[in-house]
């Protein structure tokens, strides 16, 4: 049902009518609502409930339901005071008594095909003081009659300049949102044009639109932040008991660290602002290979934080920033600690390299200075060795003449024979001499 805003004014007038020409109040017309969508298992049961209200005691209620027979095969059913109920061959009756203004039937199938299904209700009827009520006749008037005034009210927005926001490079427009549970119909300025939104009851600020794309392939509703004037796709999950709708976070909040931000995709064409672990190597990003994001989110509560998404499961839960902050804190310390031990380590290896290299540089020195001196001092022995013992044929050069000796005169005695001759030599003649026993004199020797 939709909900609509009557002023003070109209609200009075209306109801002094009602007293003043029928004097009675008037009430909502009675429904009928309950679980048409079915999921069927093969051999297993599956059940759904359906509850029909008025707005006064009901001396009867009976309810008519269709089914697929080849999908489910009809076993039980239950609810209310003389409850009565019979099925078979695609279709359901259940009846009973239930002297107030509401009451539940339970139905049981079992699965003839792992298939979805849809049940139908064919017919809803009660009676109250005595007048039987068809319940689908009247919610079909009370519905003909919001759709004529939707229609009425959608046409006038479609002669009107719509608001309108680029998506994925596609252009969407806001168009008029049908109804959603827990959100009322309103009007605010977007991007200067009067648009119409869906409102949570209970989150104040919390707007839903519903856009459609320039060719009207795709229609849904995303959650629009007046602030930043930006949407994001309408995602609402459960939480343990809490029901999180994913909203654009805030600018004063801090991002917790090692995450980092990502475009998570969400469908076929959308994305939702989300963050990811990250392990910093140096100066680069290594991300989580994990399928977990934060995102930002709102409870039914109006309490906001980060929450914890599962993109396999589809599961999130509440971020525990305190718990992390901590964890954080420890893991920084140790890096901390360990950074300091390696930046120790680098400046003793560095100061090592750097003595080494100096007394490398010595050690050469030192080595080129001991060559140059042994190379000085081998030059100055040889010099010093070569002053004193000259070479030989410098002595010879240097050395004074020796004088001559007068060659020793002999007188020979004696007749030559043939063939002989005075000038033999005389160290010859001495030695033959000699050997014959002849003595030969010196003339000129004074002894």
């Amino acid at each position: 049902m939709r909900n609509r805003k009557i002023g003070p004014g109209k609200t009075g007038l209306l109801a002094a009518l009602f007293f003043l020409c029928f004097g009675m109040t008037a009430f909502a017309a009675p429904s009928v609502e309950g679980d048409t969508e079915l999921t069927a298992v093969e051999g297993e049961t599956v059940s759904a409930e359906f509850t029909i209200t008025s707005d006064a005691d009901m001396e009867s209620a009976k309810l008519e339901i269709s089914y697929d027979k080849s999908v489910l095969t009809y076993i039980s059913g239950s609810g209310g005071n003389n409850f009565s109920g019979s099925g078979g061959n695609g279709t359901v009756q259940l009846s009973s008594v239930p002297n107030s203004e509401s009451t539940t039937f339970t139905v049981t199938f079992r699965g003839s095909a792992d298939e979805d299904t849809t049940l139908v209700i064919a017919a809803c009827t009660i009676e109250v003081d005595g007048e039987e009520i068809d319940v689908l006749a009247d919610a079909d008037e009370t519905d003909a009659d919001e759709e004529d005034s939707d229609e009425e009210e959608s046409d006038e927005e479609e002669s009107e300049e719509k608001a309108s926001f680029v998506i994925d490079e596609r252009t969407f427009y806001v168009s008029h949102p049908e109804d959603v549970e827990g959100f009322s119909l309103t009007h605010i300025d977007i991007q200067g044009i009067s648009s119409s939104v869906r409102e949570s009851d209970t989150i104040e600020g919390l707007y839903l639109v519903k856009l459609i794309s320039d060719n009207g392939s795709y229609r849904d509703f995303f959650v629009y932040n007046p602030d930043t004037g930006n949407v994001i796709p309408y995602v609402q999950l459960e939480s343990g008991s809490d029901t999180v709708i994913f909203i654009e976070a805030d600018e004063d909040v801090t991002v917790p660290t090692r995450y980092s931000y990502v475009d998570l995709g969400w469908g076929a064409k959308y994305t939702l602002p989300a963050y990811k672990h990250v392990t910093i190597d140096g100066v680069d990003e290594i991300f989580d290979d994990s399928n977990r994001y934060l995102i930002y989110g709102i409870n039914q509560d109006g309490e906001k934080g980060w929450y914890s998404y599962d993109y396999d499961t589809g599961s999130v839960q509440l971020f525990d920033e305190v718990a992390y902050d901590g964890e954080q804190a420890y893991i920084t310390e140790l890096e901390e600690k360990e950074d300091g031990l390696r930046d120790d380590l680098e400046y003793q290896a560095n100061r090592y390299n750097k003595d080494m290299r100096s007394r490398l540089w010595l050690l050469l020195a030192v080595t080129l200075i001991a060559i140059v001196l042994l190379n000085v001092a081998l030059i100055q022995h040889f010099r010093i060795r070569r002053l004193r013992n000259p070479e030989p044929e410098e002595e010879e050069e240097t050395a004074p003449p020796k004088p001559e000796k007068k060659e020793t005169s002999a007188v020979i005695v004696g007749n030559l024979e043939e063939n002989e001759t005075d000038f033999n030599d005389p160290g010859s003649e001495r030695e033959a001499d000699e050997a014959d026993g002849l003595e030969i004199i010196d003339l000129d020797d004074d002894e």
